[in-house]
């Protein structure tokens, strides 16, 4: 599939979203739920959405470190860049990072970017398993008290989910520990390929055996499960804040509930940090909890600019900085998004 065939599915898809989302709504009440919210929720969710960045950098600094040492003030920088063209570009944006990292470190952006899908595996495993864990005694809401077979249904999937995460830990560590004799298995099948399309593979391979040495390193582990952790926690805080500006009496379970789905959203590759997509999977979580859709789509609204939005203003900051144009950013993504 060439790349402007792909780029237009994906257009048409964020388009298709987006227009779900907003073709059910009654904008004039929407805006109303809008003008009425309290700021002050608001402001500190932002906060806490940025103080992930700190999170994430070191986190992706002790990623880093088998590879080679690099300052907290680089990957801070880096990751900001790298988060801010998420919100423009769609999760292409995430090979920036590497490429930024290297112009202020003297790293190969394809030496790094084996620690992006490492990152991308950890919190798919941390949110997993506090959504699972979190399933596992949810308690309906009370427009649903009497729906028993929807919470049993929820709760076996909550079991299952707990199950799946221990099975992704047990699989992450034996593909460290046999990383040796996985790699020759894929060069002996590779050599049946052109070395042009199997080098990338193989060196991505390599990389990210390196990368889950963090795996075991039960100090290094720690660090990264710790950081993982503090991310999460902070972004289900700042979901419990959005709510609480809305008047919304939510519990910190019901915000872990809210957020598993804006994260399922957030995996769509649309441009605008996952824009429609990530609307109205968070709607629809909110909706599930008992919310009118429009109060749901309002909250929604301001979910996204929180999560995505906040971190694009530091990322412009550095991009300033740095003196990197948007066209810059595009160029980067293009040239690592083909050999990656």
């Amino acid at each position: 599939m060439s790349k402007k065939l792909r780029s237009l599915i994906i257009l048409l898809i964020g388009a298709g979203l987006a227009y779900w989302f907003v073709s059910q709504l009654e904008w004039q009440i929407v805006g109303t739920h809008l003008r009425q919210m309290r700021i002050w929720p608001l402001v500190v969710a932002a906060v806490l959405i940025n103080l992930t960045m700190v999170a994430r950098s070191l986190r992706w600094q002790t990623l880093l470190a088998p590879i080679t040492p690099v300052g907290f003030h680089n990957t801070f920088a880096a990751t900001s860049i790298g988060f801010g063209s998420i919100f423009v570009f769609g999760r292409a944006g995430e090979v920036v990072r590497p490429v930024v990292l290297s112009l202020r470190e003297r790293v190969q952006p394809s030496a790094t970017i084996a620690t992006i899908l490492i990152e991308r595996l950890f919190d798919t495993m941390t949110v997993a398993a506090m959504f699972a864990f979190n399933l596992l005694f949810f308690t309906m809401p009370a427009s649903r008290a009497g729906d028993l077979k929807m919470l049993g249904t929820i709760r076996t999937f909550g079991a299952l989910m707990s199950v799946g995460v221990l099975v992704g830990i047990v699989m992450l560590v034996l593909i460290r520990l046999k990383a040796e004799a996985l790699i020759r298995l894929l060069e002996n099948f590779s050599r049946r390929f052109p070395e042009k399309l199997t080098r990338p593979l193989l060196n991505l391979v390599r990389h990210l055996a390196d990368g889950l040495s963090v795996l075991v390193n039960f100090q290094e582990l720690l660090k990264v499960v710790f950081y993982s952790a503090v991310v999460w926690v902070l972004v289900m805080s700042a979901t419990w804040l959005v709510a609480t500006a809305f008047d919304v009496d939510f519990s910190l379970s019901q915000a872990i509930f809210v957020m598993g789905f804006g994260l399922v959203g957030s995996v769509v590759p649309t441009p605008g940090g996952s824009a429609g997509a990530f609307h109205k999977a968070a709607q629809q979580g909110l909706i599930f909890l008992g919310l009118d859709q429009n109060l749901a789509a309002a909250i929604a609204i301001v979910y996204h600019l929180i999560a995505f939005g906040t971190p694009f203003i530091i990322g412009m900051v550095y991009l300033v900085r740095d003196g990197i144009s948007l066209g810059r950013l595009r160029e980067m993504i293009t040239q690592e998004s083909a050999p990656a």
